[in-house]
């Protein structure tokens, strides 16, 4: 091999070397390269942090703001938050917890219980992660911003639309409501998904507030999955449902579309 192949060749590995180092996020289906980095979107008592991903790009994108479980901000938020940003959604994903994370049942409960005894500091919360995606004007489209929750996020969720926080669009998987609120405030529209057989949601209620839903303006989604339990959109929640979840998704990224 002479010199100048020996030269291509050694350019050619560093660049690999390269890409492999400094390569954006590549989302797990594949679909589309997405950049992800920890963001300071809340400066409170203790600056929050929260896990922003994005589209690869110099375009503006709608954005999503994401809730955690009561587990708190962990990696199965965040890979939801790469799939978002690789269908072309900015994501942020924030944390209700202020960096904690529950490894058991009583601490997860005792870490929802906090917020929820201090209700303002959590809409506090929230209100500044709208703040900070408006703000994101090279990447985001500060009018089209919607939020997703799962289970105590789920509820969040609903929280951020019935308060009118400032999204267009809410995403509730089995979070809690109250099917006797006030919705007079509300401008968000809504889709949730139900497990028939969640212990701490009764169906009965579910349809109670599909019903509401209906006199009001707006063409809300209220969707009951046969034969699921609690958190059966999450794989290693215990109730996992394979069918129910992707049927979910696809309806949920179907209504985003739609709405965002």
């Amino acid at each position: 091999m002479n010199i100048l192949n020996k030269l291509t060749l050694w350019v050619t590995v560093l660049g690999m070397l390269t890409l492999s180092f400094f390569s954006p996020h590549l989302s797990a289906a594949g679909e589309s390269r997405v950049i992800t980095k920890e963001v300071s979107y809340y400066q409170g008592q203790e600056d929050v942090t929260g896990y922003l991903a994005r589209p690869n790009d110099n375009q503006q994108h709608p954005a999503i703001i994401l809730i955690h479980e009561w587990w708190g901000l962990n990696d199965w938020i965040k890979e939801n938050a790469r799939k978002f940003a690789s269908l072309g959604y900015v994501a942020l994903a924030v944390d209700l917890y202020n960096g904690e994370a529950a490894t058991s049942r009583d601490q997860a409960r005792k870490l929802a219980t906090h917020v929820r005894s201090n209700m303002d500091e959590a809409f506090k919360n929230l209100e500044q992660a709208i703040a900070f995606l408006k703000g994101q004007t090279r990447h985001v489209i500060p009018t089209r911003l919607g939020s997703i929750g799962w289970c105590f996020g789920g509820g969040w969720s609903y929280q951020m639309a019935k308060n009118n926080l400032g999204v267009k669009a809410s995403v509730i998987y089995y979070g809690f409501f109250n099917p006797k609120d006030d919705l007079g405030k509300m401008r968000a529209t809504i889709i949730g998904n139900f497990a028939e057989k969640d212990r701490g949601i009764r169906v009965d209620n579910v349809r109670e507030f599909q019903a509401k839903l209906k006199t009001l303006s707006g063409d809300h989604e209220i969707y009951i999955y046969a034969n699921t339990g609690h958190a059966f959109a999450n794989p290693v929640s215990g109730n996992y449902d394979k069918a129910a979840a992707e049927l979910a998704w696809k309806r949920t990224i179907t209504f985003l579309e739609k709405y965002l």
